[in-house]
């Protein structure tokens, strides 16, 4: 009896562990039994409820234990509260440094989880084909292999630190010009060459555990239900296994959504809903093996993120110093030296006495570009800060602003204001709707002292969501003197201003913070009625109202600051508000202002240096001449000052090189003609030809091309050889050569390997990248490097027979430091 007993209590334990080891909760079962095992026993009902997001999340299930899948934006820094400001991604693919690239992913996936978050937003990967891109600060540049390298370091770096990186925007967001609404008309050549082999490599190489679909259309059909991309591509040819979400707002129906491969729609389920989608599946035309698809791909990322499994752990700090230490490296690796005559650069700091520091970023940290990729960071150094701090001791440093930022706000003061029909107090009648259309009953009325705010993605008052509501001010605005002011008005989204019932200022739609002026004449002490009108979408929410004077002309105290001073130190360049998500540049030229001063000042002094903080192509030609240094340090993040300060003065070798060709002008880009498009289209009839592709075709003169940098540190690079590996089968060669530091300063050189089919019988490309890289050196210091090619090296894209080939015959092999600096070519035959 007691051995029966015995026996059945051993039977019943052996059930038990076996019914735990298999079911979801048990972390010792391998991820898809316990996806499968989930699902079994989710209701349809539930199921479609995780289609939709919350805002920066997924929905939980309380009575399954399914947590939230916590996301926050964005490629260059955690956008949730204050965080990490990391140089922009333009600068990262400066770098050229695939293992900093590493680091860099490593370090926001730190910052990520000190927010308590499990995914981020990031990175950004589109390539760079129109210069005036509002976004092209938190992508790669323009050629498809250096941003696919660095894709891959960054997502790997995000997911060694369990945290799931986001790949975006999926594909051809090359512009935010009607980025809602444009069709994206691009060839199938083009598509498989240039815009889609960083998001295949970020894929199968990087791992990546979720993709983000764009807002725009591609030949026809929106990417959130496009079958060639999500479904042919994605998911059949790449074998992707994770999720597919949609850009906030990006999804525009239910049955084509549902039925190409989106996962997951964002922010809310608009679309993908019960309401919606129940109808559908009972009808037979979704169905319901296709939403436990999409379940299956949500969850297979949270059971890889462990988050069923919480283990405790101490949370890393938020703008801790390791996620400091890598931003500053990046920043100086990052640095561009493009221009270096008679030895301008680095200044000789023992031998200054005063330096004059001028332009309208030398004075305020320049962290990043604007929209869902700008962080808001602890308090950050400026340049003039930074080069007090680090060499005031012997040196004068005097600043002036010379010329001001366009779009800069001057806020209202409260004593200019007035409430509607009561005089006696100062501000405005801010009335708050919960919705965007300023309709119905206001939910708040109150006295704003000033329209001068920023919530980020917080309410603006009580009762009020995040997203989607509206705010109208009234009152009346008065000036203390006559003349002709600047009214000026800055916000994300929509805003409407009008003064005595005049419409002025008109710029009604979505788009990242966006700053617009009028000019107003006013006499002393006379009141004006104004109203202005603003709704907010999603994302951040800012809203300013401005009154000024007209700029007076700073020159001539600046020429003669400069004048004075053994040398100059000129910041110009963009800010947040002229490149940001929601809008793109009207202009790849400075700001007429800024040319102005750049000439003026370099006339009186001619130890003047230009420092260019901007985050994509800057047009150069009307002043390029008149100055001996040029430093591109593009928006370099909260340690960025310190980084230029660095290399101003020689601590920190400048080793960055382009990641982009910087054109003579507009016209010479292969966009040119073809954007911004016309009837909510626009023609990718430049095909494969984009960047250095196009100029090297076209054979245009560039003022810097893609590749270049100089450095204070001299390089040779000799015995390259180019040999077959052994017994291959797969076209690989090696390409080896010796890098030497022949200067006296420690630095750093590119090696970049491009490819040329001399036997095409097809249109290609003059060259293409194909291998790099990044070498550090002491003084007198030599190095071997190793590159590797293979058939993929050699290979193109056949859209008649829809696959990879490449021509027989001869190719020849171009090694040198830049794409039009190649002086060593061999030459290799393809079996």
């Amino acid at each position: 009896m007691k051995r029966s007993l015995l026996l059945c209590s051993i039977l019943i334990a052996v059930v038990q562990l076996a019914f735990a080891g298999g079911g979801y909760k048990d972390p010792q079962t391998p991820v898809e039994k316990r996806v499968d095992d989930l699902i079994s026993k989710m209701t349809l009902e539930e199921k479609i409820d995780m289609l939709g997001g919350t805002g920066f999340g997924t929905k939980p299930n309380a009575r399954l234990g399914i947590p939230e899948l916590k996301m926050t934006d964005g490629p260059v820094g955690v956008r949730w509260g204050t965080s990490t400001a990391f140089p922009m991604a333009i600068m990262l693919a400066s770098t050229w440094d695939t293992a900093l690239a590493g680091r860099y992913g490593w370090a926001i996936s730190q910052e990520v989880k000190a927010k308590d978050r499990n995914i981020i937003l990031g990175p950004c990967i589109n390539i760079n084909r129109v210069p005036q891109g509002g976004r092209n600060f938190e992508s790669y540049g323009e050629d498809p292999y250096l941003t696919s390298r660095i894709a891959v370091s960054y997502v790997r770096g995000v997911q060694s630190g369990d945290v799931a990186a986001t790949v975006k925007h999926y594909a051809t967001n090359n512009q935010e010009w009607e980025r809602d609404r444009i069709n994206n008309k691009v060839g199938v050549r083009a598509l498989y060459e240039i815009y889609l082999p960083a998001f295949k490599a970020a894929v199968e190489e990087g791992g990546a555990m979720a993709i983000m679909s764009a807002y725009n259309k591609l030949n026809g059909s929106f990417c959130s239900e496009n079958t060639f991309l999500l479904q042919d591509v994605l998911k059949k040819e790449w074998q992707f296994q994770g999720l597919v979400m949609s850009d906030w707002g990006a999804v525009h129906s239910t049955l084509a959504t549902a039925n190409n491969s989106l996962d997951l729609e964002m922010p809310n389920g608009e679309f993908l809903n019960q309401q919606k989608l129940l109808p559908l599946i009972k009808a037979g035309t979704v169905k319901e093996a296709t939403i436990d698809d999409k379940i299956r791909r949500i969850l297979r990322v949270m059971f890889r993120l462990g988050l069923f499994d919480q283990a405790v752990s101490e949370k890393p700090q938020a703008d801790g110093a390791p996620q400091r230490s890598v931003a500053l490296d990046v920043a100086r690796a990052g640095i561009i030296l493009l221009k270096n005559e008679n030895n301008t650069l680095p200044l000789k700091m023992s031998s200054l006495k005063s330096v004059a520091v001028i332009g309208p970023s030398a004075a305020v940290a320049r962290t990043g570009g604007g929209g869902s990729a700008m962080v808001n960071p602890a308090p950050a150094e400026s340049p003039l800060d930074a080069l007090k701090r680090m060499c005031g001791k012997s040196v004068t440093f005097n600043y002036a602003i010379g010329a001001e930022l366009p779009g800069q706000i001057t806020p209202v003061d409260a004593d200019l204001l007035s409430p509607p029909n009561d005089p006696g107090k100062k501000g405005l009648l801010g009335e708050y709707f919960n919705n965007e259309e300023l309709r119905g009953e206001p939910v708040v009325r109150r006295i704003d002292p000033t329209v001068n705010f920023d919530w980020g993605e917080r309410s603006p008052a009580a009762g009020i969501g995040a997203d989607s509501f509206s705010v109208r001010w009234t009152g009346s605005i008065r000036a203390t003197e006559s003349g002709t002011f600047e009214l000026s008005v800055s916000t994300d989204d929509g805003v409407r201003l009008y003064i005595n019932n005049q419409l002025l200022i008109d710029n009604w739609n979505d788009h990242g913070e966006e700053a617009q002026s009028v000019n107003y004449v006013m006499e002393a002490g006379k009141s004006y009625d104004i109203k202005m009108e603003y709704y907010q979408n999603l994302g951040g929410a800012v809203a300013r109202l401005g009154l000024a004077k007209p700029s007076e002309d700073k020159i001539p105290g600046v020429v003669a600051l400069a004048k004075q001073s053994d040398a100059v130190l000129l910041f110009v360049g963009d800010s947040h508000l002229q490149e940001s998500e929601g809008f793109d540049r009207p202009s790849i030229d400075l700001p007429a202002a800024q040319v102005n001063l750049i000439n003026a000042v370099a006339k009186a002094n001619p130890h003047t240096v230009v420092i260019l903080e901007a985050g994509a192509q800057i047009v150069m030609e009307n002043w390029i001449d008149n100055v001996n240094a040029l430093v591109e340090a593009w928006y370099p993040g909260q340690e960025g000052a310190q980084a230029i300060a660095e290399v101003l003065s020689g601590t920190t070798d400048p080793s960055g090189k382009l990641p982009v060709t910087m054109p003579k002008k507009w016209e010479d880009c292969s966009a040119y003609g073809l954007y911004p498009g016309a009837n909510d289209e626009t023609e990718y009839s430049d095909g494969i030809f984009v960047g250095y592709r196009h100029f090297d075709a076209k054979n245009i003169a560039v003022r810097y091309p893609f590749g270049y940098g100089l450095s204070y540190a001299k390089f040779s690079i000799s015995d390259v050889k180019i040999a077959p590996v052994s017994k291959s089968t797969d076209n690989e060669y090696t390409v080896s050569a010796s890098v030497e530091n022949t200067g006296d300063v420690a630095g750093a050189e590119v090696v970049q390997v491009y490819v040329h089919d001399d036997s095409a019988t097809v249109v290609r490309p003059a060259k293409e990248l194909k291998a790099f890289a990044k070498v550090f050196l002491r003084p007198k210091e030599k190095k071997n490097v190793e590159l590797h090619l293979n058939t993929g090296s050699f290979a193109y894209y056949d859209d008649v027979n829809r696959q990879w080939a490449t021509s027989k015959g001869t190719y020849e092999i171009l090694v040198g430091t830049s794409s039009r600096d190649l002086p060593v070519k061999e030459t290799v035959r393809l079996k």
